[in-house]
């Protein structure tokens, strides 16, 4: 008998997130020219298509996708989970990369179910720990998020501090955050 080494599973990510809707095309592009002056670059351009799955108990505020982005960046299956609130809030999630997505997509549908899809641009800007999200989502209209990538030896209070401070920087309001994702508003 041989003691085996004991499987080492990583810990959550973790992100303070916040969305935040933004109303015209003039807007998204001020914002957009906002976020190229805070980080000093032009962003990368990213289209995203997200398959949802059903999952056994989506009160917790979780969420299971597929994330197809395109070549030669590896697609993600990803599963999250973050409460429906408005301003600021913890999401914890894990991700993995996946090398043929479509065939995933379809043991998975065969096996939980489709939600639905979900398409959209995304510009994404760099800001010290925080990745800003300018998102032009197909049949909803234009959007920006932040996440706050935290570290381990970070407290949710002090993503939401930054956070904060982000939302003065583009002028966004507490009418303009989203309570739940990108999804949710399509049904």
């Amino acid at each position: 008998m041989s003691i085996k080494d004991e499987t080492v599973i990583p810990s959550d990510e973790r992100n303070v997130e916040i969305k935040a809707r933004v109303g015209s095309d003039e807007e998204f592009q001020r914002r957009v020219q906002v976020a190229r002056e805070l980080t000093k670059s032009t962003g990368e351009l990213l289209v995203q298509k997200d398959v949802f799955f059903n999952i056994l108990d989506d009160s917790k505020g979780g969420r299971f996708k597929l994330r197809y982005l395109q070549p030669p960046t590896p697609s993600q299956l990803i599963y999250y989970v973050r409460p429906n609130k408005t301003g600021p809030k913890l999401s914890t999630f894990n991700r993995v990369d996946v090398d043929d997505p479509a065939l995933l997509e379809k043991i998975l549908a065969q096996s939980n179910g489709v939600k639905g899809t979900l398409e959209k641009e995304r510009y994404l800007f760099l800001h010290d720990q925080t990745r800003i999200h300018m998102d032009k989502v197909k049949h909803l209209g234009n959007f920006m998020e932040f996440e706050v990538c935290l570290r381990p030896d970070q407290t949710v209070e002090e993503g939401q501090r930054i956070a904060d401070e982000l939302m003065k920087v583009f002028n966004i309001r507490d009418e303009d955050l989203m309570t739940g994702a990108y999804f949710d508003e399509l049904n």
